[in-house]
């Protein structure tokens, strides 16, 4: 694993857009576009875990998909490891995907049940040509001890192991290139609250081991408090609120940040924010990605709304109070 240059960014994602063509039809006026992904930007750098987080449907999985080229930009750019990977061909592209992997939210279908799984963990070695036939039987076994696994379970079929266990698998495909970053999309929500936890330990313990870098992406705002050293908060495909972890659960200065907040279950009633009120919960449907608000996007269901609001889009900006905590808010908590 080559040394990663000091203060650069792993990963820089820069306007990064995601369109869908949401009614196909020749005739122009009747095509509608949906904007799954509107105007991202960040940066990961070496070492950290970025989690990102929203309600269903905001967009996360898209741009996780997005930042690992598995699905094409349709605008934006992106740099992983100081090269710029946004526009490469396939072929161009293949170099990189040793060292960019991403760890799926279903692990049964993301592993293809007619192959064993030491068939499925020697396949990119083979593809990379990283190790000799003669070599290939010992290297699954230290991916599967990797992930906690015997190495007599290379022999067995997906359908054979729970879920936590076919997790577990896929993780261990994910290293075996020894990557730099990991992209994991929703890794724990199929599994049980026990197992969850045994999950995210191991991430834990395999960042620490190999100096992995994660974008983190989930709903489940205590497992993301976990892990992440840093939070990315998504709301209708934009980034609402980006910062520390302990910075963005203390004192969250976007008032749909402080409603996912307030919505987590406590033993305490009536938490509230760092400002002293309490995160009012949001009300009504969040609206249409095809038809969203001109203004602010959170605006319809934010109690905090004003008339600039409904008029002019906020764009991420440093939060009074907030140690390096950008949110898009004309009139952040504080």
């Amino acid at each position: 694993m080559t040394a990663a240059v000091p203060n650069r960014p792993l990963l820089r994602a820069s306007g990064i857009v995601k369109r869908y063509d949401a009614v196909r039809s020749l005739v122009k006026a009747r095509r509608r576009v949906l904007t799954a992904v509107d105007n991202v930007s960040f940066d990961v750098m070496p070492g950290e875990t970025l989690g990102l987080v929203g309600e269903s449907g905001c967009g996360k999985s898209t741009l996780g998909r997005c930042l690992t080229r598995l699905t094409e930009l349709s605008d934006g750019r992106l740099e992983f490891d100081g090269a710029e990977i946004g526009e490469l061909s396939n072929a161009a592209l293949r170099p990189f995907r040793a060292r960019l992997q991403m760890v799926f939210q279903d692990p049964y279908a993301s592993l293809n049940p007619r192959r064993r799984v030491g068939d499925l963990l020697a396949e990119p070695l083979r593809v990379h040509r990283l190790c000799s036939e003669k070599e290939i039987p010992d290297r699954v076994a230290e991916l599967l001890a990797s992930v906690e696994l015997p190495a007599e379970h290379a022999s067995r079929f997906p359908h054979e192991f729970s879920g936590g266990q076919r997790q577990r698998i896929g993780i261990a495909r994910a290293i075996a290139l020894k990557p730099k970053l990991i992209v994991a999309d929703e890794p724990v929500s199929a599994l049980d609250v026990s197992v969850q936890a045994q999950i995210v330990n191991l991430f834990c313990d395999l960042r620490e081991r190999f100096g992995l870098t994660y974008v983190f992406i989930a709903h489940d705002l205590a497992v993301v408090r976990q892990i992440s050293t840093r939070v990315a908060v998504m709301y209708l495909g934009s980034v609402v609120e980006i910062g520390a972890a302990d910075e963005i659960f203390e004192a969250p200065r976007h008032p749909y940040t402080a409603a996912l907040l307030e919505a987590i279950p406590e033993p305490h009633a009536g938490r509230r924010t760092a400002s002293g009120e309490s995160a009012r919960r949001v009300a009504r449907e969040v609206p249409s990605p095809l038809a969203p608000p001109p203004g602010c996007r959170f605006e319809p269901r934010c109690p905090r709304a004003q008339d600039r609001c409904r008029a002019e889009r906020p764009m991420l900006s440093a939060a009074p109070g907030g140690a390096g905590t950008l949110a898009a808010c004309h009139f952040p908590l504080s």
